[in-house]
């Protein structure tokens, strides 16, 4: 026997450390140096007495949550966590006397005996059990520990920790379920199933001898109530320490003396009893239905019953802190006590109740208690997670900012903030029960709408209901499925309709559409096994859905407008190795990473269906991937893996950032907070983990996604008509009305070509400092201008047929295609560069178009002349061959088929300032430069009236539309300035470049001054 217990102190013997010392391997909770650690648990896995611990000295609570011991201060709502490195659930706790270390059990396969100090440094470890730990306890000295085995394992092992040793061990012939060490620390009691046992440890004996000896145990003297299952067991303390307390899981209270006689016994007057703790006087002991029994630990007198909890299917609503106790019916059930702990020093009772809930009571009146403490967790698997959207308008919003929502097994719906608490719920705002069936209850997945007006749940009976978020009332229920519902989707704001899309396990896929009443708007069976995820994207009029399921295919749908309304057909299938498990969609929503089975992520373009780029999507070579999901910037991946391992990539190299553990089974669901702060995990363990990001992470997403939806990016796509509403306040202009608008709309639409000579005009009219103050660079400004402001110039420039995408450097794109390699970047495209990025950007094209149709209306107005019916409408000019004054900076020169290089800015702009004159060469112009404009002696033009002349003496006639050239040539080296700041943005040295631009701002505004004054010297002019 002997030799068996030492065989497993093989791993032990390298763990030995000499007294004090401390082992610091496992200390830090934080993983992947230090990229994201564990924030807060929202969750128990209590399943017994051994499972609740206190610290008598701090106060603090010890619980375990999967893989995870959180450590509560109930005073302050704080926690701290320990997380086990070898990935085994924690079966049991228990707290030193000192209240400096706490003892762990685990179950699996080879589990351990852990000792942690509180801040979390793994102190020492044994190995001497093979399929778990039922229990564990530290002596009264602090200097032992005693653990026992689960029922097949059967071994009770006494060791010196700080010596990572076993000195004593024996088999025991049935379960135990509780251990207690006597105050002396010359015996310790186990009970269980028909067991009552004191064994007996002789500490000289133990220190003469060096191996493990065997332990002598003897056998309570039990009575009539040998046959019993004893759930609870407890040593007493003070003047009763001769005395052992046990209680029966029948509901009975026993006190057995020195002798190990059973002295007295008192039934508890309830269906089951769990758990018991004791003080000097007193005895806590928890039973059925949420009732505890307060005893005289003397004589078994009865004292008192403490409160009882919440009931069952409690609604939060009416809940306050002066509500005092919970409103209950007649006939309500109540949770269960299953665990009890005291804190003698600030006489506080923590109970845990089965319904995974947790109480901390004042019982210094054990007559008068007072609940100081509660938190209501899931008591089942969770299987999804929402998290609030954040709205542009915070007035609108239903929920708290930083809210969140989870559904379980255990039919509730549950709303959470992490900022709201109140004396009868930690963290949880409201509970939301949703109608249970015959053998299958349960809520499987959630989806809440763009607009955080409605929340949309599917069970597992194929139900789909909809509620309103700001009471929870349920609008819509709807019979969709003949199995549970496995995925929910509402479609974004891009889309431009409010549909929602359904599917299960039986292979189906409803459409729903929002703005009829949630009617049905098409069924798609395109798949032959259940529908693991569906996903809208596209922009208006362009819908797509895409789809993947257990049938290894991937469908790819876009939506037709119809008589009957929108009809999605097949575009793309893609059938894949491996089984697709779930997907999510970048930031841009233009391509979908689907997480397989093969423990890869495969990236696919959403308008091709091709494959654009593969991921590793584990760290480990084990398991099979399970879940994908996205952060709001497009950075990182976050992937989850039957492993219950979770790991964050890096989205466009792949790379590992960080790696997740501490849930004790399957990772169903996560989600990254729109804070880019905080990452939530859910598991079927009952768990809801809250991880923290570190700062560097959360400011790289927040900068990425900042750029791309806050006015440096957003804004962009309408700075045009900013900045000309600006040029034009100063002028006066008749009122334009209705008719003048829609003639002018209608004569400025330019009709689709298949030649890019002809698309669509663009024009710039910006002044370099106003786009750096609209960016933010705090870049001096140019002096003011006068009122007299230069003609506006609107020139003509070719649109590449696919313009390529600003900020590649510093965000994460996708994998390019061979096609869009051979692409050219064509600086007149900066307009449709930041549209594109706009759109991508949940942007919204009737707002693009509405503000293309205000610039062009505004390109047609001159400074000089308001819009009138005798003016012609020009919808394209041409560039004047006339020759030029030398103190004006001739325009760049400019080629369709040259590439652009954003370095040149510094000589582009020396060249203006020398005043050499080039040609912009253009395939729209080329006709019309052949045509030479003759000004007469008089000063009259010949020619087209567009070109209006004036006359210095001694000079040579110089054209208005000369002015408006320069002007526009300014606005070119403005738009060239700001696409050169965005590809700044992933450049190292920026300090050197930002100096550059400052530079090329303070020449543009110079020169921009000296064309005003001279301007302002023509107006004069007679």
């Amino acid at each position: 026997m002997a030799e068996a217990a030492d065989c497993g102190l093989t791993d032990a013997a390298k763990w030995k450390q000499p007294a004090g010392t401390k082992s610091r391997q496992n200390a830090p909770k934080k993983s992947s140096g230090s990229r994201v650690s564990l924030e807060k648990v929202l969750g128990i896995t209590t399943t017994g007495g051994s499972t609740l611990s206190s610290d008598p000295n701090s106060g603090l609570i010890a619980y375990p949550a999967g893989c995870v011991i959180v450590l509560l201060h109930p005073e302050t709502n704080k926690q701290t966590h320990i997380i086990n490195t070898s990935r085994k659930t924690f079966s049991a706790v228990a707290f030193s006397h000192d209240g400096k270390h706490l003892v762990t059990g685990e179950s699996g396969h080879l589990p351990c005996v852990r000792v942690w100090e509180v801040d979390g440094a793994e102190v020492a470890k044994v190995q001497s059990h093979k399929y778990g730990v039922s229990c564990v306890s530290f002596s009264t000295n602090s200097c032992y520990i005693v653990s026992v085995g689960f029922q097949h394992d059967m071994t009770v092992s006494v060791w010196d920790w700080r010596k990572a040793s076993i000195i004593a061990s024996n088999k025991v012939s049935s379960r135990v379920l509780a251990v207690s060490f006597c105050q002396d620390n010359s015996y310790f009691v186990t009970a269980g199933n028909q067991h009552v046992k004191f064994w007996y440890l002789d500490i000289s004996k133990e220190r003469r001898v060096n191996s493990t000896v065997p332990l002598i145990g003897r056998s309570g003297l039990l009575g009539d109530h040998k046959n019993s299952v004893f759930s609870g067991v407890a040593c007493g303390r003070g003047l009763m320490a001769s005395n052992t307390y046990c209680i029966t899981s029948s509901g009975l209270l026993c006190l057995l003396n020195s002798s190990r006689q059973l002295e007295a016994w008192v039934h508890l007057k309830t269906a089951a009893a769990s758990c018991l703790s004791i003080t000097d006087s007193l005895v806590f002991c928890g039973c059925a239905d949420g009732v505890i029994r307060v005893f005289n630990s003397s004589n078994l007198q009865y004292i008192s019953t403490l409160q009882r909890p919440h009931h069952l299917g409690v609604d939060l609503t009416p809940i306050t802190a002066d509500s005092g106790s919970l409103p209950a019916s007649p006939g309500v059930q109540f949770p269960d006590t299953l665990a009890l702990t005291f804190n003698s020093a600030s006489c506080q009772l923590t109970c845990a109740y089965s319904d995974h809930s947790i109480y901390v009571w004042d019982v210094k009146d054990v007559k008068n208690a007072l609940k100081t403490y509660s938190a209501l967790y899931h008591s089942s698997s969770v299987w999804s997670v929402e998290v609030y959207p954040k709205l542009q308008d915070p007035s609108e919003a239903c929920l708290p900012t930083s809210s969140f929502l989870t559904c379980s097994s255990d039919g509730t719906i549950r709303l959470w903030n992490s900022r709201q608490t109140d004396v009868h719920r930690n963290d949880l705002l409201r509970i939301l029960y949703v109608e249970e069936a015959a053998g299958k209850a349960g809520v499987r997945v959630l989806g809440i709408s763009p607009d955080g007006q409605h929340l949309a749940a599917g069970d597992r009976c194929g139900n789909l209901r909809i509620f309103t978020l700001d009471f929870l009332d349920e609008l819509v229920k709807i019979k969709a499925h003949d199995s549970e519902v496995l995925c929910l989707e509402f479609s974004p704001a891009s889309t431009g309709v409010k549909l929602l899309a359904s599917a299960g396990r039986d292979r189906l896929i409803h459409v729903f559409n929002l703005e009829k009443d949630c009617s049905l708007e098409q069924t798609l069976n395109d798949h032959s096994a259940s529908v693991n995820a569906v996903k809208f994207t596209g922009e208006s009029p362009e819908v797509r859905l895409v789809s993947c399921g257990a049938d290894k295919s991937i469908y790819f749908q876009t939506a037709e407008q119809t008589s009957e309304g929108l009809r999605f057909s097949r575009s793309h299938h893609v059938v894949e190795k491996t089984t697709p498990n779930d997907m999510d969609l970048d930031w841009t929503r233009t391509q979908v990473a689907v997480g397989c089975q093969d423990r890869s992520v495969r990236v696919y373009s959403v308008e091709t269906g091709k494959l654009k780029k593969c991921l590793g999507g584990s760290s480990s070579d084990e398991g099979a991937l399970l879940k994908v999901h996205m952060d709001p910037s497009g950075s990182f991946l976050a992937t989850s893996c039957s492993d219950k391992n979770i790991t964050i990539f890096n989205y466009e190299s792949g790379e590992c950032v960080a790696s997740l553990f501490g849930h004790s089974e399957t990772i169903t669901c996560m989600r990254f907070s729109h804070t880019c702060r905080h990452l939530i995990t859910a598991s079927a363990d009952s768990c809801v983990f809250v991880w923290r990001l570190d700062s560097q992470l959360s400011s790289i997403m927040r900068k990425r996604r900042g750029l791309r939806s806050t006015p440096a990016a957003r804004s962009l796509k309408r700075l045009d008509a900013r900045w000309k509403q600006t040029f034009s306040a100063a002028r006066s202009q008749p009122p334009h009305t209705d008719e003048d608008e829609e003639k002018e709309e209608a004569h400025l639409r330019t009709k689709d070509r298949p030649n890019a000579a002809a698309a669509p005009q663009l024009q710039t009219n910006r002044n370099l400092s106003m786009v750096f103050r609209e960016l933010g660079l705090g870049v001096a400004s140019p002096t003011a201008q006068s009122d007299a402001e230069p003609g506006q110039v609107q020139c003509r420039w070719a649109e590449p047929p696919n313009p390529v995408t600003v900020c590649s450097s510093f965000s994460p794109s996708p994998t390019k295609s061979q096609d869009d390699e051979d692409e050219v970047f064509h600086p007149q495209a900066l307009d449709h560069l930041l549209g594109d990025e706009e759109d991508n950007d949940d942007g919204d094209e009737e707002d693009h178009e509405e503000d293309d149709e205000e610039d062009d209306e505004e390109d047609h107005r001159t400074p000089d002349k308001p819009d009138s019916d005798a003016e012609p409408h020009r919808a394209r000019r041409h560039w004047s061959a006339l020759k030029r004054p030398t103190f004006f900076p001739s325009p760049i020169q400019c080629e369709e088929d040259e590439d652009f290089h954003p370095q040149a800015l510094e000589s582009l702009l020396e060249d203006e300032e020398d005043g050499e004159v080039s040609q912009v060469k253009s395939s729209s112009s080329a006709a019309s430069a052949g045509e030479t404009r003759r000004g007469n002696a008089d000063g009259s033009d010949v020619g087209d009236d567009s070109s209006v002349c004036c006359r210095h003496e001694g000079e040579e006639s110089v054209s208005i539309e000369q002015c408006r050239q320069v002007a526009d040539d300014l606005q070119q080296a403005a738009s060239r300035a700001v696409h050169l700041y965005l590809q700044l943005q992933g450049v190292e040295q920026q300090t050197e470049m930002m100096s550059v631009l400052q530079e090329a701002v303070q020449r543009a505004s110079s020169l921009l001054q000296e064309a005003q004054q001279q301007v302002d010297q023509w107006s004069g002019a007679p």
